[in-house]
Protein backbone atom coordinates (compact mmCIF):
# COMPACT_ATOMS: atom_id res chain seq x y z
CA UNK A 1 0.00 0.00 0.00
CA UNK A 2 1.43 3.47 -0.47
CA UNK A 3 -0.73 4.74 2.52
CA UNK A 4 2.21 5.23 5.42
CA UNK A 5 -0.21 4.73 7.77
CA UNK A 6 -1.90 1.86 6.73
CA UNK A 7 1.95 0.59 5.60
CA UNK A 8 3.20 1.00 9.03
CA UNK A 9 1.02 -2.13 10.25
CA UNK A 10 2.81 -4.54 8.19
CA UNK A 11 6.39 -5.59 9.34
CA UNK A 12 8.05 -6.84 6.18
CA UNK A 13 10.06 -4.43 3.51
CA UNK A 14 9.17 -4.48 -0.06
CA UNK A 15 12.59 -6.08 -0.48
CA UNK A 16 11.54 -9.22 1.13
CA UNK A 17 9.16 -9.66 -1.65
CA UNK A 18 11.36 -8.81 -4.22
CA UNK A 19 14.01 -11.38 -2.82
CA UNK A 20 11.01 -14.08 -2.77
CA UNK A 21 10.76 -13.54 -6.55
CA UNK A 22 14.09 -13.64 -7.34
CA UNK A 23 14.13 -16.98 -4.93
CA UNK A 24 11.23 -18.64 -6.98
CA UNK A 25 12.95 -17.12 -11.14
CA UNK A 26 16.10 -19.13 -9.40
CA UNK A 27 14.24 -22.61 -8.55
CA UNK A 28 12.44 -22.41 -11.73
CA UNK A 29 15.31 -22.52 -13.49
CA UNK A 30 16.59 -25.34 -11.59
CA UNK A 31 13.82 -27.48 -12.69
CA UNK A 32 13.75 -26.31 -16.14
CA UNK A 33 17.78 -27.23 -16.60
CA UNK A 34 16.77 -30.68 -14.93
CA UNK A 35 14.62 -30.91 -17.68
CA UNK A 36 16.72 -29.61 -20.61
CA UNK A 37 14.56 -26.57 -20.98
CA UNK A 38 16.28 -23.30 -22.03
CA UNK A 39 13.10 -20.92 -21.71
CA UNK A 40 9.12 -20.39 -20.13
CA UNK A 41 8.11 -20.47 -23.76
CA UNK A 42 9.25 -23.98 -24.11
CA UNK A 43 7.17 -25.11 -21.56
CA UNK A 44 4.26 -24.39 -23.37
CA UNK A 45 2.37 -27.25 -24.36
CA UNK A 46 4.58 -29.90 -23.11
CA UNK A 47 2.26 -32.28 -21.10
CA UNK A 48 5.15 -34.95 -21.83
CA UNK A 49 6.42 -33.16 -18.49
CA UNK A 50 3.81 -32.96 -16.11
CA UNK A 51 2.18 -36.07 -14.09
CA UNK A 52 -0.65 -36.05 -11.75
CA UNK A 53 0.36 -36.60 -7.75
CA UNK A 54 -0.71 -40.05 -6.84
CA UNK A 55 -2.95 -39.28 -3.29
CA UNK A 56 -4.28 -43.09 -2.80
CA UNK A 57 -4.23 -42.25 0.92
CA UNK A 58 -6.99 -39.87 0.36
CA UNK A 59 -10.34 -41.12 -0.83
CA UNK A 60 -11.45 -37.86 -2.94
CA UNK A 61 -7.94 -37.02 -4.53
CA UNK A 62 -7.23 -40.86 -5.53
CA UNK A 63 -10.85 -40.34 -7.73
CA UNK A 64 -9.14 -37.47 -9.58
CA UNK A 65 -8.29 -38.30 -13.30
CA UNK A 66 -6.52 -35.56 -15.27
CA UNK A 67 -5.78 -37.60 -18.55
CA UNK A 68 -8.81 -35.46 -20.47
CA UNK A 69 -7.12 -32.11 -19.10
CA UNK A 70 -4.33 -32.81 -19.78
CA UNK A 71 -4.76 -34.78 -23.59
CA UNK A 72 -3.08 -32.60 -26.02
CA UNK A 73 -4.15 -33.32 -29.41
CA UNK A 74 -2.39 -33.73 -32.61
CA UNK A 75 -1.92 -30.17 -34.39
CA UNK A 76 -0.06 -29.40 -37.71
CA UNK A 77 2.91 -27.45 -36.91
CA UNK A 78 1.19 -24.22 -38.92
CA UNK A 79 -0.91 -24.69 -36.01
CA UNK A 80 0.08 -22.39 -32.80
CA UNK A 81 -0.21 -23.72 -29.26
CA UNK A 82 0.76 -20.28 -27.29
CA UNK A 83 0.20 -16.70 -28.31
CA UNK A 84 1.08 -15.59 -31.86
CA UNK A 85 -1.19 -12.58 -32.70
CA UNK A 86 -2.03 -9.77 -31.03
CA UNK A 87 -5.83 -9.31 -29.47
CA UNK A 88 -8.09 -6.32 -31.32
CA UNK A 89 -9.79 -4.81 -28.60
CA UNK A 90 -11.31 -2.17 -31.20
CA UNK A 91 -10.58 0.51 -28.94
CA UNK A 92 -10.75 3.08 -31.94
CA UNK A 93 -14.90 1.77 -32.10
CA UNK A 94 -15.65 3.23 -28.21
CA UNK A 95 -17.27 6.34 -28.14
CA UNK A 96 -14.24 7.51 -26.47
CA UNK A 97 -11.74 7.51 -29.36
CA UNK A 98 -14.26 8.10 -31.89
CA UNK A 99 -15.83 11.06 -30.28
CA UNK A 100 -15.06 12.08 -26.71
CA UNK A 101 -11.63 13.05 -26.89
CA UNK A 102 -11.57 14.73 -29.44
CA UNK A 103 -14.72 17.11 -28.29
CA UNK A 104 -12.36 16.95 -24.92
CA UNK A 105 -8.83 18.15 -26.03
CA UNK A 106 -9.51 22.07 -25.57
CA UNK A 107 -10.50 21.13 -21.74
CA UNK A 108 -7.49 18.35 -21.49
CA UNK A 109 -4.96 20.51 -22.69
CA UNK A 110 -6.00 24.77 -21.87
CA UNK A 111 -8.73 23.39 -19.58
CA UNK A 112 -11.73 25.06 -21.39
CA UNK A 113 -14.84 24.29 -20.23
CA UNK A 114 -16.68 21.20 -22.38
CA UNK A 115 -20.07 20.72 -22.98
CA UNK A 116 -22.15 18.07 -24.67
CA UNK A 117 -25.05 16.23 -24.95
CA UNK A 118 -24.74 12.53 -26.66
CA UNK A 119 -26.77 9.52 -27.45
CA UNK A 120 -25.24 5.98 -25.87
CA UNK A 121 -26.55 2.55 -26.03
CA UNK A 122 -25.03 -0.42 -24.02
CA UNK A 123 -22.65 -1.17 -26.57
CA UNK A 124 -20.71 1.83 -25.62
CA UNK A 125 -18.88 0.79 -22.23
CA UNK A 126 -16.39 2.87 -20.16
CA UNK A 127 -17.33 5.38 -21.58
CA UNK A 128 -15.30 8.30 -20.47
CA UNK A 129 -12.56 5.99 -19.04
CA UNK A 130 -10.04 6.85 -22.31
CA UNK A 131 -10.86 11.09 -21.75
CA UNK A 132 -10.12 10.65 -17.96
CA UNK A 133 -6.71 8.96 -18.26
CA UNK A 134 -5.82 11.64 -20.57
CA UNK A 135 -6.78 14.09 -17.45
CA UNK A 136 -4.39 12.26 -14.90
CA UNK A 137 -1.80 11.57 -17.63
CA UNK A 138 -1.64 15.11 -17.81
CA UNK A 139 -2.91 17.01 -14.22
CA UNK A 140 -1.98 13.84 -11.81
CA UNK A 141 -4.31 13.22 -9.07
CA UNK A 142 -5.38 17.14 -8.55
CA UNK A 143 -7.35 16.67 -11.83
CA UNK A 144 -9.11 19.35 -13.27
CA UNK A 145 -11.56 22.48 -12.00
CA UNK A 146 -14.78 21.05 -11.07
CA UNK A 147 -17.03 20.19 -13.99
CA UNK A 148 -14.30 21.59 -17.02
CA UNK A 149 -15.79 18.26 -18.42
CA UNK A 150 -19.65 18.07 -18.40
CA UNK A 151 -21.07 15.42 -20.73
CA UNK A 152 -24.78 14.26 -20.87
CA UNK A 153 -26.15 11.14 -22.38
CA UNK A 154 -29.99 10.15 -22.94
CA UNK A 155 -29.89 5.81 -23.16
CA UNK A 156 -28.18 3.07 -21.90
CA UNK A 157 -25.22 2.78 -20.64
CA UNK A 158 -22.90 -0.09 -21.39
CA UNK A 159 -20.83 -1.74 -18.66
CA UNK A 160 -18.60 0.10 -16.73
CA UNK A 161 -20.27 3.50 -17.52
CA UNK A 162 -17.76 6.48 -15.80
CA UNK A 163 -15.59 3.84 -14.61
CA UNK A 164 -12.21 5.42 -12.71
CA UNK A 165 -12.95 9.07 -13.98
CA UNK A 166 -10.91 11.64 -12.19
CA UNK A 167 -12.15 14.96 -10.12
CA UNK A 168 -13.07 17.25 -13.19
CA UNK A 169 -15.17 15.07 -15.21
CA UNK A 170 -18.65 15.09 -14.44
CA UNK A 171 -21.06 12.39 -16.89
CA UNK A 172 -25.18 12.64 -16.20
CA UNK A 173 -27.03 10.14 -18.29
CA UNK A 174 -30.92 10.18 -18.86
CA UNK A 175 -31.58 6.60 -18.75
CA UNK A 176 -30.20 3.75 -17.22
CA UNK A 177 -26.84 1.46 -16.75
CA UNK A 178 -25.22 -1.85 -16.59
CA UNK A 179 -23.08 -3.44 -14.26
CA UNK A 180 -19.90 -1.62 -12.94
CA UNK A 181 -20.87 2.22 -13.16
CA UNK A 182 -18.52 3.92 -11.90
CA UNK A 183 -15.99 1.45 -11.02
CA UNK A 184 -13.21 2.75 -9.22
CA UNK A 185 -14.63 6.45 -9.65
CA UNK A 186 -11.44 9.01 -8.60
CA UNK A 187 -12.48 11.81 -8.23
CA UNK A 188 -15.57 12.70 -11.14
CA UNK A 189 -19.27 13.39 -10.61
CA UNK A 190 -21.85 10.64 -12.00
CA UNK A 191 -25.58 11.11 -12.09
CA UNK A 192 -28.00 8.40 -13.61
CA UNK A 193 -32.06 9.54 -13.72
CA UNK A 194 -35.02 7.66 -15.34
CA UNK A 195 -35.61 9.31 -18.65
CA UNK A 196 -37.97 12.55 -18.00
CA UNK A 197 -40.57 11.20 -20.00
CA UNK A 198 -41.02 8.10 -17.97
CA UNK A 199 -44.23 7.47 -15.98
CA UNK A 200 -42.85 4.49 -13.59
CA UNK A 201 -41.89 4.88 -10.25
CA UNK A 202 -38.23 5.92 -9.94
CA UNK A 203 -37.37 4.06 -6.51
CA UNK A 204 -39.19 0.60 -7.35
CA UNK A 205 -37.48 0.25 -10.22
CA UNK A 206 -33.67 -0.78 -11.11
CA UNK A 207 -31.58 1.87 -12.81
CA UNK A 208 -28.04 0.87 -12.47
CA UNK A 209 -26.59 -2.50 -12.76
CA UNK A 210 -24.59 -4.50 -9.92
CA UNK A 211 -21.08 -4.06 -8.73
CA UNK A 212 -21.80 0.03 -9.25
CA UNK A 213 -18.59 2.05 -7.81
CA UNK A 214 -16.58 -0.97 -7.25
CA UNK A 215 -12.88 0.26 -6.01
CA UNK A 216 -14.00 3.75 -5.52
CA UNK A 217 -11.75 5.96 -4.06
CA UNK A 218 -13.56 9.37 -4.01
CA UNK A 219 -16.25 11.81 -6.13
CA UNK A 220 -20.09 12.08 -5.90
CA UNK A 221 -22.87 10.20 -7.40
CA UNK A 222 -26.57 10.76 -7.14
CA UNK A 223 -28.50 8.01 -8.22
CA UNK A 224 -32.72 8.37 -8.59
CA UNK A 225 -33.72 5.02 -8.63
CA UNK A 226 -32.60 0.86 -7.71
CA UNK A 227 -29.40 -0.19 -7.61
CA UNK A 228 -28.32 -3.79 -8.17
CA UNK A 229 -26.50 -6.30 -5.92
CA UNK A 230 -23.08 -5.38 -4.13
CA UNK A 231 -23.77 -1.68 -4.64
CA UNK A 232 -20.52 0.27 -3.31
CA UNK A 233 -18.22 -3.07 -2.42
Amino acid sequence: TQDEKLRARFTGKPEYVENLMIFIARELREIMARLGIRSVAELVGRIDLVRQKSQDDNFKLSRVDLKRILFRPYIDASVGHMHMTDQDHELERTLDMSKLLRMCRPAIEDQKPIRAKLAINNINRVVGTLVGSEVTRRYGESGLPDNTIKLNFEGSAGQSFGAFIPKGMTLELEGDANDYLGKGLSGGTITVYPPKKSIFEADENILIGNVAFYGATSGTSYINGVAGERFAV
